[in-house]
């Protein structure tokens, strides 16, 4: 990690031309290299308050008439002294800025480092940081809905609520063992056993709600599967309105998987698509096949586009919507045969795009109910889903026969399932995982 008390800057709006430019300084000399950019006639800084000022470069030559923000430690996002510069939105005088502020001793941030020093300054949890990154990365209404909440810390203090109920429970365990003068443990284990089933039910309802967060803040991913020259990558091309995939009469063209995103109604969608699955000797589509059937398994929807050959693969039902294109090659009898005998399948024309809406409504019906939830909080990253399942993990080894015979070993599987709650709010996470999480950032947040 670096050094906190560094100053750092960088950009925190969109790069590029544009109408405006925000530059953000943090560290313990923003206030002092402030002073320098604008020849001191800043001369009373005030928490949360603007000023327009011009600021100069080192040779005093002026950059840019800009607005300055202020927020004071230990109040800013940062923990740290911290101010926002507006600039008009040319590169050139953002650069300007770039190297006035290099040459004043500020140097630039890495990806995260703001969010990163106002998690180490305990400004925010890891949670509230990860649902940050959310909040950012987020390709629906829904996902940035869920996300906010988790930034104001709703999802933490729940995660916390759970966590305190876990201690209550161990702290009357370990009375039990250390300071009771009567023999209450049949008692104490019975109502140990009813509040680790509610708390386990509470936790798996929060385990759940990952699949449904990462379809609305990543996307669905949707893959199109079959035979070579089933109209996948057309198929793929017409759902997007845009030629993307490399559509021809040669089976095997597509020989590594394409994603698209795309929005069905609210919902985000990352079309895949994937080789044609049959037999080959060909060395490059083996891989590209083999591609396939790892997205399959992964996938939150399958396109299963039939063929008449003998090539079409078994797939969850679940999430499987059946498929027979080409319907712009087929009399009038046999599509109306397709849908009478085949009421659940979709009968498309990917080449003249007809079917589509069919298509899509029925893809919208599975990612409602992939999303439904009951719950207002989701979480936010799989580490947060994979630390709550491994202590759940261990709150049913605590009511397993064998475990229940002593309070000890309750207690102990108590213990290991609390560990993980500190992993997921951070108290007691590595160097290695906060990096992974942090440099997921953009540079300037």
């Amino acid at each position: 990690m670096t050094k906190q008390q560094e100053t750092i800057y960088a950009l925190s709006s969109t790069p590029g031309r544009s109408a405006l430019s925000i530059i953000r300084v943090t560290g313990q000399d923003t206030f002092l290299i402030i002073e320098k950019i604008t020849k001191n006639n800043i001369k009373e800084i005030k928490h949360q308050k603007s000023k327009p000022c011009y600021i100069y470069n080192i040779n005093n030559d002026l950059i840019d008439k800009s607005v300055l923000t202020f927020y004071c430690s230990p109040n800013s996002y940062t923990g740290e002294d911290l101010v926002e510069i507006t600039t008009h939105g040319n590169p050139i005088i953002v650069n300007n800025l770039f190297n006035t502020l290099k040459d004043f001793g500020a140097r630039l941030a890495n990806p995260g480092e703001f969010t990163s020093r106002a998690y180490h300054n305990n400004k925010i949890d890891l949670v509230q940081a990860e649902s940050t990154l959310s909040v950012i990365n987020a390709k629906s209404k829904a996902g940035v809905e869920s996300s906010l909440r988790g930034v104001v810390g709703k999802l933490s203090n729940r995660l916390k609520k759970i966590k305190n109920q876990l201690v209550l429970l161990l702290s009357e365990l370990e009375y039990e063992l250390d300071i009771s003068e009567t023999d209450n443990n049949k008692t104490v284990v019975n109502t140990a056993v009813k509040n680790i089933n509610t708390t386990i039910i509470e936790m798996e309802k929060l385990v759940k709600t990952y699949n449904k967060s990462s379809i609305l803040n990543d996307g669905a991913r949707v893959a199109i599967i079959g035979a070579p020259n089933v109209g996948k990558s057309t198929l793929l091309n017409a759902l997007i309105d845009d030629e993307r995939a490399i559509v021809t009469d040669i089976p095997g063209t597509t020989r590594d998987t394409i994603e698209s995103l795309t929005y069905f109604s609210n919902y985000p969608v990352i079309l895949l698509d994937t080789a044609g699955i049959r037999e080959t000797k060909d060395k490059i589509e083996n891989i590209g096949i083999g591609k396939t059937m790892k997205e399959i398994l992964s996938a939150d929807i399958i396109y299963n586009i039939q063929s008449s050959k003998k090539t079409n693969i078994k797939t969850d039902t679940k999430k499987t919507i059946k498929i027979y294109n080409k319907s712009d090659l087929m009399t009038k009898k046999e599509i109306l045969e397709l849908q009478t005998n085949k009421p659940s399948c979709v009968v498309v024309s990917a080449k003249d795009k007809s079917g589509l809406t069919e298509l899509r409504s029925k893809t919208e019906e599975i990612l409602k109910l992939k999303t439904a939830s009951t719950e207002s909080l989701f979480l936010s990253s799989k580490r947060q889903q994979a630390a709550l399942t491994t202590s759940i993990k261990h709150l049913k080894k605590a009511l397993v026969k064998e475990s229940l015979v002593e309070i000890e070993i309750i207690a102990h599987n108590l213990r290991l399932a609390l560990n993980e709650f500190d992993w997921v709010l951070g108290k007691t996470t590595t160097d290695e995982i906060l990096k992974n999480v942090f440099t997921n950032f953009c540079v300037g947040k």
